[in-house]
């Protein structure tokens, strides 16, 4: 419920029973005192609204019997709502100049157009197709002394604004609002204001006929629908209160959407004419349906709000085409709670240095590990605001990424280990196979000459001068091995050893490529991820920002905090409240 609605504290039964006959004919008292009413009664709920209008508004109204009776509490949070639209989304201050509504369908008791006239001084224009509730609204408005204020025009049943905005009848009623509200004033402003003053505001240089229109649409497509809406859902409980209205008051062909929609179409015609057009909503799985609806005729702003009185729910959507109107800033009481920062207090014991540029150093680093944008708008020596956006969920599974991480630094270590092993191990194994070669060799040499000296009957001494040949064929053979490196001498005096030493040889291989191969897939997909984070890091790169928030970092006292309003994003107010604790683990690493 509204913050300035009256009837946030429930009305006194037992005050009204004293004060009005009529009611107190309907109340039913108990023992403790306490007076009750029976909502399932229609005629209870009639003189229940009539009591309170007449007590907390001076309106006398009759509301006939078998129409539909206003529920004060909603009605009273619909018109609250356009008056936060009005002073809140960039209109001039409705105190100070003159406000003109519409309200389509303004029923028997003509409750918008009483409460805006008596309650904020608005000038009210109001459509009416049905015959009873026409003479109804314009006797009680008759009854009230309020035709100086309020106009009521009879229209055709399936007449919204088409033809309405356009007759003389209505351009000559703006005229006498206009010239009313100048005669009220004084001094030289009132008079040069009835020189300059038009049929367009031109006063106001806008050309805007109306400052707002609203409506409350009959909810149902037929009569059929208004039986089974209560058996829709089983684990809801009966209403507190009967259901009242005639027919043509809660039934049109099509139901609120079709009536909606044909609104919206005909709002795009009149974009110039009227600042805000608004509607109250009674299903919330039509709201989807209206909002998808106004895609169609690309309004400038939007704005929708969640009504809240007892159990009764219903909802408002406001749009205008003025680009310069945000209606998004008016949030509900609802809004406004999901709007309080939250809060993440930076102990003392945590930091090393303990100021506000040394805490945003430290908040920047993370936000930019998380790879999100960060635009600075205020940096002084207490206090830093920022706005971030995010538009992936990288603060998601911090734990498991650390624990990978761990793990690749391992296997990376263990890998470089393993290949200067494989290194050093091949470099000994060709040492030792050289080595070995040449003794082999050598041997190979010597058995020869013993051999020849056998078999030729030479003598030792007779050896002696060709001891420089043998030297000369060792040396031959060294640097056969050294230049060539296990090639024909190898191959023919030492087979049995090159074919070990080729499968060893194999087996390195194979290893070496399989390493080889997986440190290019690392490789390759570290450089993916690289390319995937540079691109969320660069800018939104085509993605939806699924994040948007504000920051404060201020110092409070001696101490320092971080308070984070949520603005918009799919991720939602936990997504900020998972970063505050990913900052709070940070801290305490």
């Amino acid at each position: 419920m509204h913050p300035k609605n009256p009837y946030r504290t429930p009305p006194s039964f037992k005050k009204l029973a004293q004060n009005y006959v009529g009611f107190r004919a309907h109340c039913t008292y108990e023992l403790d005192g306490k007076v009750r009413l029976n909502f399932k009664d229609p005629l209870a709920l009639r003189e229940l609204t009539t009591c309170l209008l007449d007590q907390d508004f001076g309106l006398k109204v009759n509301i006939p019997e078998g129409r539909l009776v206003p529920t004060l509490p909603l009605r009273f949070n619909y018109l609250l709502w356009i008056e936060d639209l009005l002073n809140l989304s960039g209109c001039r201050s409705i105190q100070k100049d003159l406000t003109i509504g519409l309200d389509v369908g303004c029923g028997a008791t003509c409750i918008y157009p009483l409460l805006a006239a008596k309650q904020n001084g608005w000038y009210m224009l109001a459509t009416e197709a049905d015959n009873i509730n026409y003479d109804c609204s314009v006797s009680n408005v008759k009854t009230n002394n309020l035709e100086s204020h309020i106009v009521i025009r009879k229209v055709k049943q399936d007449v919204i604004l088409k033809g309405v905005l356009e007759s003389e009848e209505t351009l000559s009623d703006i005229k006498m609002f206009q010239n009313h509200q100048n005669s009220t004033e004084s001094g030289s402003v009132a008079r040069m204001q009835t020189e300059h003053s038009n049929v367009s505001h031109q006063k106001t240089g806008d050309g805007y006929l109306l400052d707002f229109m609203m409506c409350n649409p009959p909810f149902f497509g037929s009569l059929e629908e208004t039986y089974s809406m209560n058996k829709s859902r089983k684990d809801r409980g009966e209403p507190r209160s009967v259901a009242t209205g005639a027919v043509q008051e809660t039934v049109t062909e099509g139901g609120e959407v079709s009536f909606i929609c044909q609104m919206i179409d005909e709002s795009f015609l009149y974009k110039e004419k009227i600042r805000i057009f608004s509607s109250m909503i009674g299903t919330k799985a039509h709201v989807k349906d209206v909002k998808d609806k106004l895609k169609s005729v690309n309004p400038a702003h939007i704005a929708v709000v969640e009504f809240c009185q007892g159990r009764t729910m219903r909802w408002g959507i406001a749009w205008t085409f003025n680009p310069s109107m945000h209606l998004e800033n008016v949030m509900s009481k609802k809004q406004m709670d999901s709007a309080k920062p939250l809060v993440l207090m930076l102990s003392r014991s945590l930091m090393t240095v303990y100021t506000v540029p040394a805490a945003w150093a430290m908040i920047n680093k993370w936000l930019h590990k998380l790879k999100i944008s960060v635009q600075v708008f205020k940096n002084t020596k207490y206090f830093v605001g920022a706005n971030v956006k995010a538009y992936k969920p990288t603060w998601l599974h911090q734990r498991r990424k650390r624990r990978e991480q761990k793990r690749k630094a391992t296997r990376g270590k263990e890998s470089e280990k393993a290949e200067s092993e494989l290194e050093s191990a091949l470099d000994s194994h060709t040492v030792s196979e050289n080595s070995e070669t040449m003794e082999n060799v050598g041997m190979e040499v010597d058995d020869k000459v013993s051999l020849k000296r056998a078999y030729t009957g030479d003598t030792e001494e007779e050896e002696v001068n060709s001891q420089d040949g043998i030297k000369r064929h060792k040396v031959a053979v060294s640097s056969v091995i050294e230049g060539q490196g296990n090639q024909q001498v190898i191959a023919c005096e030492t087979s049995v050893t090159t074919h070990h030493k080729s499968e060893e040889i194999e087996e390195v291989d194979e290893l070496d490529s399989k390493f080889s191969k997986k440190k290019t897939q690392n490789n390759s997909r570290t450089k993916s991820d690289g390319n995937q984070n540079s691109s969320v890091q660069g800018g939104s790169g085509g993605l939806e920002c699924i994040l948007k928030a504000k920051l404060q970092l201020k110092q409070c006292g001696a101490l320092i905090s971080l308070e984070a309003f949520y603005l918009k994003g799919s991720a939602g107010k936990d997504g900020l409240n998972q970063i505050l604790q990913y900052m709070k683990n940070q801290l305490e690493l």
